[in-house]
This record gives C-alpha cells, structure tokens and sequence, in this order.
C-alpha cells in the first residue's frame, strides 16, 4: 500500500515538473532564413528556455534538425532575438564555429572562429558606440584552411566568405585597405571594390549580362540606389 501511495507521489510531481518545464520553455520552428515556419518545413528548431518568466535577459538556443546545437547565448528579449553577451555557433557535425561577445544585438568585444576541423580560422576585435550608432571590426589575425598565417597584427592578406558572398585582399592595421576583388553567387554578380581606412569609396559590380553598376558607398552597393549627398 505504501509503495503504491509512493509511487503515485511520484507520478504526480513528475507530471508537475514536467508541466512547469513545457510552461518555462517555448520551442519554435525556423526555415533556413531563420523566420518563423511550420514544422514540416522547418530547417532549425529555437528553444527560449526561460520564456515565461520575467528576466532581463533570456537564455536562447538553436538546433539543427540532427538535434545538434547550432547557437547558444542570451537574448534581452524573448520574442525578437536581441543577442547580448557571448554566443557560441557551432558546425553542423557539432564542432564550435565561432565564439562571438555582443551588447544589445551588436558585436563588441572578442570574436574569435574557426576551421570545421577546428584549426583557428581568425581573431576579430569589435567594437559598437551607442552614440554614434557605428561599428568598427578589427581583423587581428588570420589563418587560411591550408593552417597558413596571412594576416598578422592586423596586416596581410584575408579572405572573407559571408554568405553568399566571397572576397579578398589586403588588411593593412585591421581594417580593408586598397582593392578588393569578389563575387555574390546569390546575385551571381561579381565586383571590384575600393576601401581607404576601412570605408569603401568606391566600386563597381558586373552582372552575367556584362552589366556593370558603378556605387561609391556600402549603402549604394547594397540596395543598388544613388545616397543623397548633401551640399
């Protein structure tokens, strides 16, 4: 009788416990541009394990459909990812990618990635001022996949893949300096771009028809209109 009784204790805070988790955690289904989808169609699994309770920051991790991590750090809000304070990223096969700091959903301080085989890939310094509303990254170092040196105390020649995007040329104190060659297989165009202290002054894009689009800022090039310049 008394182990029934015990047993059914058991039972019933299990039950309990097991219901508090399910209210505490919400899980959502993500496609592979991360917004939200059906679960058929879903791509990566979010998990907000603190979502309903009151806090200041909320404990945030991605899955890949294999089950494994594919982002972990905190969100300071619980419906919109606003990242703050380090993340990690890890490689499909569960390997860590990246380890990234951040203060209110911009990158700032150490950031630091690496090779799937996990040889360091590069060291970034980052930096945001909520004042100006401006970033600036820093390129330290940097080891091409072959575990050669090309960027040191931040001169040399880097490789940037973002994307759909592939570029390179020469860091000179941190930042791109001088000309930049790459290609954006999305919009399967290529482009040559000029940068002075990190800032591009200048660029062209040429499309699969031999189109080419002179811009000479970051804005022009991404959305492919003339900026306004004030007199």
């Amino acid at each position: 009788m008394k182990k029934s009784i015990f047993l059914l204790l058991y039972f019933l805070v299990s039950v309990s416990l097991s219901a508090q988790i399910n209210i505490v955690s919400k899980k959502i289904f993500l496609d592979s541009l991360n917004q939200e989808t059906t679960p058929d169609k879903h791509v990566y699994t979010r998990v907000i394990t603190n979502y309903s309770q009151k806090s200041a920051r909320y404990v945030v991790t991605d899955f890949y459909k294999n089950g494994r991590k594919k982002m972990t750090g905190c969100t300071l809000d619980r419906d919109v990812l606003k990242k703050d304070g380090e993340f990690i990223y890890y490689f499909k096969n569960g390997t860590k990618e990246s380890v990234v700091n951040y203060t209110e959903d911009h990158k700032n301080g150490k950031e630091i990635s690496w090779y799937e085989n996990q040889s360091k890939k590069a060291e970034k310094q980052n930096s945001w001022d909520p004042k100006t509303k401006k970033s600036k990254t820093l390129i330290l170092n940097y080891w091409n996949e072959d575990k050669t040196q090309t960027v040191t105390d931040g001169n040399g020649e880097y490789e940037e893949s973002d994307g759909f995007i592939i570029q390179k040329g020469e860091i000179k104190n941190g930042l791109k300096q001088g000309v930049w060659q790459g290609n954006d297989s999305f919009k399967n165009i290529s482009f040559t771009d000029n940068y002075d202290k990190g800032v591009l002054i200048s660029g062209v894009s040429v499309d699969a028809n031999n189109v080419k689009t002179p811009y000479s800022s970051l804005t022009e090039k991404q959305t492919g209109k003339k900026s306004l310049k004030l007199k």
